[in-house]
């Protein structure tokens, strides 16, 4: 609708991805700021990231948010939960009833009204089996990453159990966004480590350096070369300067692919 008289703006079907970004990060901040609490930087600046992730790579069916060989998503920074809130609701994501039934949205534009409300399905922090698309309960740091690993063991055994030549039921991978305060904690070492010695090449770690934390600066407490430690524990270690080059973010992901 075109305001005093002005021509309204029209995207070119080039801009469709920058849009969906925008949302995503216009439905995170309206939230933190209705709910008067929360945290908006870390959404809005991993909406580019996530957007590419989601609409690009990962495997999953929004009818069917348990499908078994569905790719997993693990927000293991769970403060930034309106970033997989916005997208549960701009996926389509079902909400998956007691009855098994998926009527309703996991996500609708009134729960997100709703963040961090009590009782509602967009707590602070995201909870599993409390809304439907929520792989596991994230909030302590360290723990969804953990978790991640955890997920991408079950899918080796899992494929080993029961696929057969030409019939591969199994072959799901588990994507993890992760932060600074993830990599202090010694469980995210602990869960790095075994997971490059398993060779676990289906799951995938995406590590947001903003340099920052709730105290300040990282380097009150952190100065660490976590690239060089994790190249160290025998993981495929790509770096991408800038979140919002989703190309170079898109390559990053095909090549982690390939990684055998």
């Amino acid at each position: 609708m075109a305001a005093d008289g002005e021509s309204a703006t029209r995207l070119a079907p080039d801009d469709i991805d920058a849009l969906c970004i925008d949302t995503i990060r216009t439905l995170s901040m309206d939230a933190v700021q209705k709910a008067k609490s929360g945290h908006p930087g870390t959404p809005m600046a991993l909406a580019p990231v996530a957007y590419t992730l989601w609409q690009d790579v990962l495997r999953f069916d929004p009818t069917d948010p348990t499908w078994p060989n569905r790719d997993r998503f693990v927000l293991s920074v769970g403060h930034a939960s309106m970033l997989l809130y916005s997208l549960l609701h701009l996926s389509g994501t079902r909400r998956i009833d007691e009855n098994g039934a998926t009527e309703h949205e996991a996500v609708s534009l009134d729960d997100i009204k709703q963040f961090r409300q009590l009782s509602s399905v967009t707590p602070g922090h995201p909870e599993y089996s409390y809304t439907s698309g929520v792989e596991t309960t994230t909030g302590p740091l360290g723990q969804g990453v953990a978790n991640s690993v955890g997920m991408a063991m079950a899918e080796r055994w899992y494929a080993a159990r029961y696929n057969k030549p030409g019939f591969p039921l199994y072959d799901y991978r588990v994507y993890a966004l992760c932060g600074d305060g993830d990599m202090m904690e010694g469980v995210s070492s602990e869960a790095a480590s075994a997971a490059a010695h398993l060779k676990l090449s289906n799951l995938v770690w995406i590590y947001d350096s903003n340099l920052i934390t709730i105290e300040g600066s990282t380097n009150l407490a952190f100065s660490e070369d976590v690239a060089a430690r994790f190249a160290a524990y025998g993981w495929h270690v790509l770096h991408i300067t800038d979140a919002n080059d989703t190309a170079a973010m898109l390559g990053a992901l095909r090549d982690a692919e390939g990684v055998t």
